[in-house]
């Protein structure tokens, strides 16, 4: 998990003062880091973190114009001309970027992000390295019982009563290329502990998406599809499907069971902070009855004010606006 950083998971005082959020997909460990709001005044660089919809930290921080950008592909060097302390990245990234951080001595911390186990772990981590254990609590704390509450709601429906799910990934709203995610995924997990089954989870052990074709989706006949985009709305993509005549004869369209993922800046689905709203939404779409009272919009409104400290004003101007998908 660590590499160059103190087996103590503790820096001596002071904290690193020049921390590098970098490597691919470093959305997933820059939004986590800045849920630590002393992190935020020592991060001298982000690599760019949009995924086609906006970048999140930039509307957030009013700071972050003044932070250098760094490619998400950089090496070593460009690291070291920054003069980073610490380096942040998701674990993917050791194996390319570790062994040339390590030979000049740049302290690193790798985040895995992938489960709700890793982040009831990893925020633990920060708050470690942060010197902010007792936010590391509130966040775990809160992360916790909202994952706790859709398991029991759900945990005990034996398999009759678990509707066929199928999460699709659409490359665009005129429905063209199709994706499902691997078995191990977010996506997966969501599903299944959300009180679902998931039907395309064998065809799919690998490490990255796998495309599927119409004949495919036919002959799983989910009960249930949710629709994700990452660079488009998902609510303009599920209606493409919705509207598509290959897909008539589903049980999702036949039931008008075919749902755009909620996106704000960036979609719900994925191992990002957003994934504890992502779930309680395809809960909610899986089970309604059992979830009737829940109000998505509230949710959101909740997570961004204990997340990032956005008030009511600066949650519907800077949030609310970008919602989609089927709320």
């Amino acid at each position: 998990m660590l590499s160059t950083l103190l087996a103590s998971v503790a820096f001596a005082e002071p904290l690193p003062s020049r921390i590098v959020l970098g490597g691919k997909a470093v959305v997933l460990a820059a939004d986590a880091v800045y849920l630590f709001p002393e992190a935020r005044r020592h991060i001298v660089a982000v690599a760019k973190a949009d995924q086609g919809l906006g970048a999140f930290l930039a509307a957030l921080d009013p700071a972050f114009g003044a932070k250098a950008q760094i490619d998400r592909a950089a090496g070593a060097e460009a690291y070291a001309a920054l003069g980073s302390d610490l380096v942040i990245m998701k674990s993917s990234n050791r194996k390319s970027v570790g062994p040339g951080l390590d030979a000049i001595g740049i302290p690193q911390l790798y985040l895995d992000l992938e489960t709700p186990e890793d982040y009831f772990r990893e925020l633990g981590l920060l708050g470690k390295v942060f010197g902010d254990e007792a936010r590391a609590i509130e966040l775990i704390t809160y992360y916790r019982e909202s994952y706790e509450r859709v398991l029991s709601a759900v945990e005990t429906l034996p398999t009759a009563e678990r509707p066929k799910v199928l999460v699709l990934q659409a490359q665009s709203a005129a429905g063209g290329s199709f994706e499902v995610p691997p078995a191990s995924w977010m996506q997966t997990l969501m599903v299944e502990r959300a009180g679902g089954i998931a039907v395309w989870k064998d065809a799919n052990p690998g490490s990255g998406w796998a495309k599927v074709g119409p004949e495919q989706i036919a002959a799983w006949n989910p009960d249930i599809i949710l629709v994700i985009s990452y660079n488009e709305k998902a609510s303009a993509v599920a209606a493409s499907l919705r509207s598509d005549p290959r897909f008539s004869g589903l049980f999702a369209a036949k039931s008008a069971r075919i749902f755009g993922f909620p996106q704000d800046f960036y979609s719900w689905d994925q191992p990002d902070v957003r994934w504890i709203l992502g779930f309680q939404w395809a809960a909610a779409r899986i089970h309604p009855a059992r979830f009737a009272g829940l109000d998505m919009r509230k949710e959101a409104q909740r997570f961004y004010a204990f997340c990032y400290g956005l008030d009511a004003a600066a949650f519907s101007t800077l949030v609310a606006p970008r919602f989609s998908g089927d709320f």
